[in-house]
Protein backbone atom coordinates (compact mmCIF):
# COMPACT_ATOMS: atom_id res chain seq x y z
CA UNK A 1 0.00 0.00 0.00
CA UNK A 2 2.62 2.71 0.45
CA UNK A 3 4.55 2.02 -2.65
CA UNK A 4 0.99 2.93 -4.44
CA UNK A 5 0.88 6.03 -2.24
CA UNK A 6 4.62 7.02 -2.84
CA UNK A 7 4.05 6.01 -6.97
CA UNK A 8 0.94 8.25 -6.86
CA UNK A 9 3.02 10.80 -5.39
CA UNK A 10 5.56 10.52 -8.15
CA UNK A 11 3.02 10.96 -10.73
CA UNK A 12 1.82 14.02 -9.09
CA UNK A 13 4.50 15.84 -9.24
CA UNK A 14 5.41 14.59 -12.86
CA UNK A 15 2.00 15.52 -14.07
CA UNK A 16 2.82 19.21 -12.55
CA UNK A 17 6.09 19.02 -14.50
CA UNK A 18 4.20 18.16 -17.59
CA UNK A 19 1.72 20.65 -17.25
CA UNK A 20 4.45 23.57 -16.80
CA UNK A 21 6.51 22.23 -19.83
CA UNK A 22 3.37 22.24 -21.76
CA UNK A 23 2.24 25.74 -21.20
CA UNK A 24 5.15 26.97 -22.85
CA UNK A 25 3.89 26.56 -26.33
CA UNK A 26 1.50 29.34 -26.23
CA UNK A 27 4.56 32.09 -25.67
CA UNK A 28 6.36 30.77 -29.15
CA UNK A 29 2.55 30.72 -31.28
CA UNK A 30 2.35 34.59 -30.32
CA UNK A 31 4.66 34.71 -33.92
CA UNK A 32 2.92 31.81 -35.34
CA UNK A 33 0.85 32.24 -38.90
CA UNK A 34 -2.52 32.60 -38.06
CA UNK A 35 -4.24 28.93 -38.49
CA UNK A 36 -1.22 26.99 -37.92
CA UNK A 37 -1.86 23.49 -37.08
CA UNK A 38 -0.60 22.83 -33.22
CA UNK A 39 0.31 18.99 -32.19
CA UNK A 40 1.60 17.62 -28.93
CA UNK A 41 1.29 14.79 -26.42
CA UNK A 42 2.62 14.16 -23.32
CA UNK A 43 5.31 10.81 -22.40
CA UNK A 44 5.62 9.58 -19.07
CA UNK A 45 8.51 7.25 -18.00
CA UNK A 46 8.17 5.43 -14.25
CA UNK A 47 10.32 2.99 -12.34
CA UNK A 48 8.50 0.41 -10.38
CA UNK A 49 10.19 -1.27 -8.13
CA UNK A 50 13.47 0.12 -9.74
CA UNK A 51 12.57 -2.14 -12.86
CA UNK A 52 11.90 0.02 -15.63
CA UNK A 53 8.36 -0.07 -17.45
CA UNK A 54 7.08 0.90 -20.70
CA UNK A 55 6.78 4.45 -21.41
CA UNK A 56 3.17 6.24 -22.14
CA UNK A 57 1.97 8.08 -23.89
CA UNK A 58 -1.17 10.86 -24.09
CA UNK A 59 -3.41 11.46 -26.69
CA UNK A 60 -2.96 13.77 -29.09
CA UNK A 61 -3.73 17.53 -28.35
CA UNK A 62 -3.79 19.86 -31.27
CA UNK A 63 -4.70 23.42 -31.56
CA UNK A 64 -5.25 26.02 -34.22
CA UNK A 65 -3.19 29.47 -33.91
CA UNK A 66 -5.98 32.12 -33.45
CA UNK A 67 -5.53 35.52 -35.90
CA UNK A 68 -4.13 38.83 -33.93
CA UNK A 69 -4.94 41.74 -35.27
CA UNK A 70 -2.16 44.60 -34.99
CA UNK A 71 -1.05 47.20 -37.06
CA UNK A 72 0.55 50.34 -36.92
CA UNK A 73 0.66 53.79 -38.70
CA UNK A 74 3.88 56.24 -39.20
CA UNK A 75 4.46 59.57 -40.13
CA UNK A 76 7.44 59.12 -42.74
CA UNK A 77 7.88 63.07 -43.17
CA UNK A 78 10.65 64.66 -40.53
CA UNK A 79 8.48 68.53 -40.31
CA UNK A 80 5.38 70.02 -41.63
CA UNK A 81 4.90 69.60 -45.31
CA UNK A 82 5.13 72.99 -47.03
CA UNK A 83 2.54 74.38 -49.82
CA UNK A 84 1.81 76.92 -51.32
CA UNK A 85 -1.27 78.60 -52.12
CA UNK A 86 -2.80 77.44 -55.56
CA UNK A 87 -0.68 74.45 -55.37
CA UNK A 88 -1.38 70.85 -56.28
CA UNK A 89 -0.23 67.53 -55.39
CA UNK A 90 1.31 68.59 -51.58
CA UNK A 91 1.99 65.28 -50.48
CA UNK A 92 2.31 63.46 -47.06
CA UNK A 93 4.37 60.30 -46.58
CA UNK A 94 3.22 57.15 -43.72
CA UNK A 95 4.25 53.76 -43.53
CA UNK A 96 1.22 51.15 -42.65
CA UNK A 97 2.78 47.93 -41.07
CA UNK A 98 1.14 44.26 -40.29
CA UNK A 99 2.29 43.60 -36.84
CA UNK A 100 -0.34 40.40 -36.76
CA UNK A 101 0.45 37.45 -38.14
CA UNK A 102 -2.30 36.83 -41.03
CA UNK A 103 -2.06 38.74 -44.27
CA UNK A 104 -4.91 41.89 -44.05
CA UNK A 105 -6.52 43.91 -46.16
CA UNK A 106 -6.37 48.11 -45.33
CA UNK A 107 -9.05 50.50 -45.23
CA UNK A 108 -7.19 53.89 -45.42
CA UNK A 109 -8.75 56.83 -44.37
CA UNK A 110 -7.53 61.08 -43.99
CA UNK A 111 -9.19 62.07 -40.60
CA UNK A 112 -9.29 66.33 -40.42
CA UNK A 113 -7.86 67.95 -37.69
CA UNK A 114 -10.17 70.49 -36.62
CA UNK A 115 -8.64 73.52 -34.54
CA UNK A 116 -6.39 71.23 -32.00
CA UNK A 117 -2.74 70.94 -31.45
CA UNK A 118 -0.27 70.43 -35.03
CA UNK A 119 2.03 67.49 -34.97
CA UNK A 120 4.94 69.57 -35.72
CA UNK A 121 3.40 72.21 -33.55
CA UNK A 122 0.87 75.40 -33.90
CA UNK A 123 -2.70 75.09 -34.38
CA UNK A 124 -4.49 73.64 -37.22
CA UNK A 125 -6.92 76.21 -38.89
CA UNK A 126 -7.33 75.50 -42.58
CA UNK A 127 -8.42 72.45 -44.67
CA UNK A 128 -7.21 71.53 -48.13
CA UNK A 129 -9.47 72.12 -50.53
CA UNK A 130 -8.93 68.37 -52.09
CA UNK A 131 -7.61 65.48 -50.30
CA UNK A 132 -6.58 61.66 -51.84
CA UNK A 133 -4.92 59.22 -50.16
CA UNK A 134 -2.85 56.80 -52.73
CA UNK A 135 -0.70 53.28 -51.85
CA UNK A 136 2.38 53.26 -53.00
CA UNK A 137 2.55 50.67 -56.13
CA UNK A 138 5.19 51.20 -57.86
CA UNK A 139 8.04 50.49 -55.57
CA UNK A 140 10.27 53.70 -56.42
CA UNK A 141 10.50 57.01 -54.22
CA UNK A 142 8.33 59.27 -53.44
CA UNK A 143 4.55 59.72 -54.66
CA UNK A 144 4.11 59.16 -58.80
CA UNK A 145 1.19 60.18 -59.93
CA UNK A 146 0.27 57.89 -63.18
CA UNK A 147 1.44 54.83 -60.91
CA UNK A 148 0.42 54.89 -57.29
CA UNK A 149 -2.93 54.76 -57.68
CA UNK A 150 -4.10 52.10 -55.47
CA UNK A 151 -6.63 53.31 -52.80
CA UNK A 152 -6.50 50.42 -50.30
CA UNK A 153 -3.72 48.07 -48.99
CA UNK A 154 -4.82 44.71 -50.69
CA UNK A 155 -3.59 41.69 -49.29
CA UNK A 156 -0.44 42.98 -46.58
CA UNK A 157 1.47 40.05 -45.30
CA UNK A 158 2.18 39.50 -41.85
CA UNK A 159 5.23 42.29 -41.22
CA UNK A 160 5.09 43.66 -44.18
CA UNK A 161 5.14 47.68 -44.49
CA UNK A 162 3.86 49.44 -47.43
CA UNK A 163 3.78 53.18 -48.03
CA UNK A 164 0.78 55.30 -48.23
CA UNK A 165 0.59 59.23 -49.30
CA UNK A 166 -2.05 61.64 -48.43
CA UNK A 167 -1.96 64.19 -51.25
CA UNK A 168 -3.85 67.22 -51.20
CA UNK A 169 -4.34 70.34 -52.86
CA UNK A 170 -5.19 74.21 -51.77
CA UNK A 171 -6.80 77.22 -53.63
CA UNK A 172 -5.48 80.33 -53.45
CA UNK A 173 -6.19 82.76 -50.13
CA UNK A 174 -4.31 81.35 -47.61
CA UNK A 175 -2.21 83.27 -45.38
CA UNK A 176 1.33 82.38 -44.76
CA UNK A 177 1.74 80.30 -41.54
CA UNK A 178 -1.75 78.38 -42.04
CA UNK A 179 -1.62 75.11 -40.82
CA UNK A 180 -3.90 71.91 -42.06
CA UNK A 181 -3.52 68.50 -39.93
CA UNK A 182 -4.67 65.36 -41.01
CA UNK A 183 -4.58 61.48 -39.35
CA UNK A 184 -3.79 58.97 -41.62
CA UNK A 185 -6.49 55.85 -39.94
CA UNK A 186 -5.66 52.78 -41.42
CA UNK A 187 -8.28 49.95 -40.28
CA UNK A 188 -7.65 46.28 -41.12
CA UNK A 189 -9.76 43.96 -43.23
CA UNK A 190 -10.38 40.26 -44.48
CA UNK A 191 -7.65 39.51 -46.71
CA UNK A 192 -10.48 38.69 -49.58
CA UNK A 193 -7.49 37.12 -51.84
CA UNK A 194 -9.04 39.40 -54.56
CA UNK A 195 -8.29 43.22 -55.67
CA UNK A 196 -11.16 44.80 -53.72
CA UNK A 197 -11.18 45.90 -50.36
CA UNK A 198 -12.52 42.86 -47.68
CA UNK A 199 -15.26 42.70 -45.16
CA UNK A 200 -14.85 44.41 -41.52
CA UNK A 201 -13.20 42.24 -39.02
CA UNK A 202 -14.85 40.87 -35.78
CA UNK A 203 -13.51 40.27 -32.97
CA UNK A 204 -14.21 36.33 -31.27
CA UNK A 205 -16.74 36.72 -28.55
CA UNK A 206 -16.91 34.23 -25.96
CA UNK A 207 -13.99 31.49 -24.77
CA UNK A 208 -11.41 29.86 -26.86
CA UNK A 209 -12.28 26.71 -29.58
CA UNK A 210 -8.96 24.88 -29.97
CA UNK A 211 -10.11 23.48 -33.45
CA UNK A 212 -10.50 27.25 -35.04
CA UNK A 213 -9.00 30.24 -35.46
CA UNK A 214 -10.71 32.75 -33.73
CA UNK A 215 -9.56 36.63 -34.10
CA UNK A 216 -8.18 38.40 -31.36
CA UNK A 217 -7.67 42.31 -32.01
CA UNK A 218 -4.68 43.60 -29.90
CA UNK A 219 -3.84 46.63 -31.78
CA UNK A 220 -2.97 49.74 -29.55
CA UNK A 221 -4.01 53.21 -29.47
CA UNK A 222 -2.49 55.71 -31.62
CA UNK A 223 -4.74 59.19 -31.89
CA UNK A 224 -4.55 62.46 -31.41
CA UNK A 225 -7.19 65.10 -30.20
CA UNK A 226 -10.34 63.95 -33.15
CA UNK A 227 -9.80 60.69 -33.76
CA UNK A 228 -11.54 57.88 -32.18
CA UNK A 229 -9.10 54.97 -32.79
CA UNK A 230 -8.52 52.87 -29.18
CA UNK A 231 -7.20 49.89 -27.65
CA UNK A 232 -8.06 47.45 -29.52
CA UNK A 233 -10.44 48.65 -32.59
CA UNK A 234 -8.56 47.04 -35.50
CA UNK A 235 -7.47 50.60 -36.03
CA UNK A 236 -4.25 52.85 -35.90
CA UNK A 237 -3.49 56.36 -37.09
CA UNK A 238 -0.60 58.75 -36.84
CA UNK A 239 -0.36 62.77 -37.58
CA UNK A 240 1.18 65.06 -39.71
CA UNK A 241 0.54 68.74 -41.45
CA UNK A 242 0.59 70.80 -44.20
CA UNK A 243 2.04 74.39 -43.80
CA UNK A 244 1.00 77.36 -45.99
CA UNK A 245 4.57 79.03 -47.30
CA UNK A 246 3.87 82.17 -48.89
CA UNK A 247 4.77 85.67 -49.44
CA UNK A 248 3.10 88.07 -46.93
CA UNK A 249 2.94 91.28 -49.07
CA UNK A 250 2.15 94.63 -47.60
CA UNK A 251 1.01 97.55 -49.62
CA UNK A 252 0.53 101.59 -48.67
CA UNK A 253 -0.21 104.42 -50.47
CA UNK A 254 0.74 108.21 -48.99
CA UNK A 255 0.55 111.74 -50.62
CA UNK A 256 2.88 114.21 -49.75
CA UNK A 257 2.88 118.18 -51.45
CA UNK A 258 6.42 119.02 -53.27
CA UNK A 259 5.45 122.68 -53.32
CA UNK A 260 2.41 125.11 -54.70
CA UNK A 261 2.44 128.64 -56.88
CA UNK A 262 1.91 130.66 -53.76
CA UNK A 263 3.94 129.33 -50.93
CA UNK A 264 7.08 127.06 -53.37
CA UNK A 265 8.62 124.44 -51.27
CA UNK A 266 8.00 126.57 -47.94
CA UNK A 267 5.15 124.56 -45.98
CA UNK A 268 3.37 124.06 -49.41
CA UNK A 269 -0.47 123.14 -49.60
CA UNK A 270 -2.96 121.52 -51.84
CA UNK A 271 -3.96 124.14 -53.75
CA UNK A 272 -4.73 124.37 -57.52
CA UNK A 273 -1.34 124.33 -58.95
CA UNK A 274 0.01 122.77 -56.25
CA UNK A 275 2.64 119.67 -56.87
CA UNK A 276 1.76 116.49 -55.23
CA UNK A 277 3.61 113.58 -54.83
CA UNK A 278 2.17 109.70 -54.46
CA UNK A 279 4.32 107.37 -52.69
CA UNK A 280 3.53 103.76 -52.59
CA UNK A 281 5.44 101.13 -50.13
CA UNK A 282 5.39 97.37 -50.19
CA UNK A 283 6.87 95.04 -47.32
CA UNK A 284 7.25 91.33 -47.12
CA UNK A 285 6.65 89.96 -43.67
CA UNK A 286 9.89 88.22 -41.72
CA UNK A 287 10.41 84.71 -42.58
CA UNK A 288 7.84 84.83 -45.46
CA UNK A 289 8.27 83.13 -49.09
CA UNK A 290 10.06 85.14 -51.69
CA UNK A 291 7.75 87.12 -54.17
CA UNK A 292 8.67 87.23 -57.34
CA UNK A 293 7.39 88.87 -60.50
CA UNK A 294 5.84 91.47 -58.56
CA UNK A 295 3.85 94.07 -60.34
CA UNK A 296 2.42 97.35 -59.00
CA UNK A 297 0.13 99.44 -61.17
CA UNK A 298 -1.31 102.47 -60.19
CA UNK A 299 -4.23 104.09 -61.69
CA UNK A 300 -5.65 107.78 -61.76
CA UNK A 301 -7.82 107.32 -64.72
CA UNK A 302 -10.91 108.70 -63.03
CA UNK A 303 -8.76 112.00 -61.26
CA UNK A 304 -7.43 113.11 -64.59
CA UNK A 305 -10.14 112.46 -66.70
CA UNK A 306 -12.37 114.51 -64.47
CA UNK A 307 -9.44 117.37 -64.19
CA UNK A 308 -8.90 117.30 -60.54
CA UNK A 309 -4.87 115.76 -61.11
CA UNK A 310 -2.64 115.90 -63.79
CA UNK A 311 0.85 114.33 -64.33
CA UNK A 312 3.62 116.68 -63.42
CA UNK A 313 5.78 116.69 -66.96
CA UNK A 314 8.85 119.23 -65.45
CA UNK A 315 10.61 116.60 -64.30
CA UNK A 316 10.41 114.56 -67.46
CA UNK A 317 7.85 112.92 -66.82
CA UNK A 318 4.94 112.52 -69.54
CA UNK A 319 1.29 113.05 -69.71
CA UNK A 320 -0.89 110.19 -69.03
CA UNK A 321 -3.52 108.15 -66.86
CA UNK A 322 -0.97 106.32 -64.21
CA UNK A 323 1.73 104.25 -64.05
CA UNK A 324 2.77 100.51 -63.96
CA UNK A 325 6.16 98.89 -62.41
CA UNK A 326 7.56 95.70 -62.90
CA UNK A 327 10.05 94.17 -60.23
CA UNK A 328 11.90 90.55 -60.54
CA UNK A 329 11.29 89.92 -56.57
CA UNK A 330 11.97 90.63 -53.42
CA UNK A 331 12.14 88.58 -49.87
Amino acid sequence: MSNFKLLKKQLGLSAAVLFLTMASPGAIAAGTASGTNVENFATINYDVASIAQPALNSDTVDFMVDTQIDLTVSTVDLAAVASTPGSDDNVMTFTVTNTGNASQDFSLSAVTLVGGTAAFGGTDNINADTVNIFVETAGGAGYQVVSDTDLHINALAADDSITVYIVSDFALGYADGDIASYYLLAEARVDDAAGTLGDALSETVGPDTAGSVDIVFIDGDGDGPGISDVDRDAQHSSQDDYTIVTAALTISKASSVVSDPVNGTLDPKRIPGAIIQYEITISNGAGAAIATSIAITDSLNTEITEGDIAFNTQFGATAGNGFSIAHPGFS
